[in-house]
């Protein structure tokens, strides 16, 4: 309650709350504006590890203790009943005698003793820098530590009840933006693990690029890897710019370079003909192809 509370003070000041993740000498930050409506808040919360015995919409069963959720409760997909799995909960928060569960998923390797669930909301988009050269935006940032830390942008809403006396949090698929460079791509969802340094931005996606030959194309998915300073677009990738339309399995998108390296039985056409290859090399400012790999094609004379 404190911390959502001192965020409406300091808005009239520009004051920035953000979260920060390190990974060796990599940083992930997010952060909100400040302004009136966003919220920066802190869940704190204990650890349960045990055998997952009931499942439902408002309530589950770890070994002996019960709690209840909501909305708000994030769970890992495909939780199985029988499973070992890590719940964090706020045992200070209860209905009908049940403390509230904050997040459930599998249980890993790591074990910590407490946990922290930290909520950023900002309709203008909470800002997320994923090392120097990356950022995402959406309405709605939860960044958990605890035995794992992750970090998960997406759509929704959240507010804190003052009479309630705990947080309202509402996420959901919504509309996210990942940006290097030119290059923006939207998504629904997008999480971020410490542990690996992988972010995967759900799609279907959107590919935009401005320019003298703006660029649009599609993904099934998108994944950056922090270490390698490295975004790779999956599943169905097609550019389009121009006359000339570009397909190929994914995508290895090096804004610095002004290059995509394109990967799996690549075509591109235009109205001259067309050209395939397992590996393309794609001029991202120009549309041009340049075929490294089992070349084939057929053009019409001018």
């Amino acid at each position: 309650m404190a911390l959502a509370a001192l965020l409406g003070v300091a808005a009239q000041e520009a004051f920035r709350p953000q979260v920060e993740l390190l990974r060796g000498e990599k940083r992930v930050v997010a952060s909100v504006s400040g302004e009136e409506g966003s919220l920066f808040y802190a869940d704190y919360g204990d650890l349960l590890v045990g055998r997952l015995l009931a499942l439902s919409p408002e309530r589950v069963q770890v070994e002996e203790q019960a709690f209840f959720l909501d909305g708000g409760s994030v769970l890992e997909e495909g939780l199985e009943l029988g499973q070992e799995v890590e719940a964090a909960f706020n045992p200070d928060y209860r209905r009908e005698g049940l403390p509230y569960l904050l997040r459930l998923r599998r249980a890993g390797e790591g074990r910590a003793e407490r946990y922290l669930r930290l909520v950023l909301y900002d309709p203008q988009g909470v800002e997320v820098r994923l090392g120097e050269g990356v950022e995402a935006r959406g309405p709605l940032a939860v960044v958990e530590r605890g035995g794992q830390e992750e970090l998960l942008l997406l759509g929704g809403r959240a507010r804190y009840l003052e009479e309630a006396g705990h947080l309202d949090l509402r996420p959901e698929a919504g509309e996210v933006w990942l940006q290097e460079g030119q290059v923006r791509v939207r998504g629904q969802r997008l999480r971020y693990r410490n542990d690996t340094g992988e972010a995967f931005l759900e799609g279907p996606l959107e590919v935009l690029r401005e320019g003298e030959r703006p660029l649009v194309g599609q993904a099934g998915a998108l994944r950056y890897r922090l270490d390698e300073d490295r975004l790779w677009l999956l599943g169905g990738v097609e550019f389009r710019q121009g006359e000339r339309v570009t397909r190929a399995a994914r995508a290895l998108v090096q804004e610095k370079e002004g290059y995509a390296y394109l990967f799996g039985e690549v075509e591109s056409r235009d109205e001259r003909g067309f050209v395939r290859g397992d590996r393309v090399r794609y001029a991202l400012g120009t549309g041009e192809v340049v075929v490294l790999g089992r070349v084939a094609g057929e053009f019409r004379e001018e």
